[in-house]
């Protein structure tokens, strides 16, 4: 008697259970879906382009696609430019929760992930990370009620620095001081390197330090 008969003999129903073999290949991941490739065309055609010329045909023209392809997924305008925004909005707080997560708890502790996240290195503004950038603007160009998704990011990050144990308006001048480094950035209105990023982060760094808020340590400027 083989197993899988004696395993059906103690079986109450008497019957053979199913075998499922387990593959020892890797699963792969899965690639981008239609959804993020549309809206990856869309950032494309904004920062190619520019904002006046973010249309249906265009985005479609890029991604490859039939206008009515483009529509099963986004049946308007708006929405186009709503998924760039709850897009962009979603990775922000992914990544700034990541980086708090990361970072010793004590005074501070949000304004320090951020300047760890965003002040380390400048080559971690990308091209990518301008692209979506656009995001916003095309909300403001196309409808400013669209950008309520960022909104409300912005809102759940200023109520964390408001509770950061930092002495009233710190908290706002890093974060203030990091949007501005980045409206910079993002608009070309002056130059973004590393030594620019350190010589920023070093300061902020400084501000907090006075205010009794630990520094990160294990990173050189």
């Amino acid at each position: 008697m083989d197993r899988l008969e004696l395993a059906a003999e103690n079986r109450p129903d008497g019957l053979i259970p199913t075998v499922q073999t387990v593959s020892s290949e890797p699963m792969e991941r899965p690639g981008p879906t239609v959804r993020d490739q549309l809206l990856d065309a869309a950032e494309r055609v904004v920062v190619r382009q520019g904002i006046a010329n973010l249309t249906l045909e265009a985005v479609a023209a890029e991604a490859g696609m039939s206008k009515g392809g483009l529509l099963h997924h986004f049946p308007a305008k708006d929405r186009l430019v709503e998924g760039l925004v709850t897009r962009s909005a979603d990775n922000w707080r992914a990544c700034y929760m990541d980086a708090f997560e990361r970072t010793p708890e004590g005074p501070g502790r949000m304004c320090r992930a951020l300047l760890s996240h965003c002040l380390s290195d400048a080559a971690c503004w990308t091209d990518q990370l301008r692209s979506s950038s656009s995001a916003v603007f095309a909300a403001l160009a196309q409808n400013p009620s669209l950008i309520e998704p960022m909104r409300a990011v912005y809102h759940e990050l200023h109520a964390r620095i408001a509770a950061d144990g930092l002495p009233e308006g710190v908290g706002e001048a890093v974060i203030s001081a990091i949007d501005g480094l980045w409206l910079d950035w993002v608009l070309g209105l002056a130059p973004v390197d590393q030594a620019t990023v350190v010589r920023v982060r070093k300061a902020l760094e400084a501000m907090l330090a006075r205010t009794g808020a630990p520094r990160d340590g294990g990173r050189e400027g």
